[in-house]
């Protein structure tokens, strides 16, 4: 079964003419496939769904994932929480979605965020200075 399988395959790839249009109808066949699966599962919805790990969320349409460093005390946090959003002493954001804690030991919390797109490189930016201050909401 291999053999006539390759055999055929052999015979079909002779000639250079053969070997493009074999090549061609392979790249579109696979560029079709791919198309169909990106759009069946794209949805437009932008309700949050847990994922398969329980303490991470997805990132809801519309949204970015800005991650930084606490710069001092932080309140107990977990994903799924919102939080205000403060710069230089100004609430820059309020009810933010906290999509995941990493707590390491020795280290400061990382904290993941979904920020809205209009004020992703805002908040990246502050938190890379590092003068970003969270506040839980209740």
């Amino acid at each position: 079964m291999k053999a006539k399988l390759l055999e055929s395959w052999y015979s079909l790839c002779r000639d250079a003419t053969r070997q493009r249009l074999v090549v061609v109808s392979l790249s579109i066949f696979c560029a079709l496939i791919y198309f169909v699966s990106a759009t069946s599962f794209h949805r437009d919805d932008a309700t949050i769904r847990a994922t398969q790990n329980a303490s991470r969320y997805e990132i809801p349409v519309g949204f970015r994932a800005v991650a930084m460093q606490s710069a001092g005390p932080l309140p107990t946090l977990q994903s799924g929480d919102y939080v205000d959003v403060i710069v230089d002493s100004a609430i820059a954001l309020e009810q933010v979605l906290v999509i995941d804690v990493a707590e390491q030991s020795g280290r400061q919390a990382t904290i993941v965020l979904a920020v809205p797109v209009a004020n992703s490189a805002t908040i990246a930016n502050a938190a890379a200075l590092g003068v970003v201050s969270l506040v839980l909401v209740g």
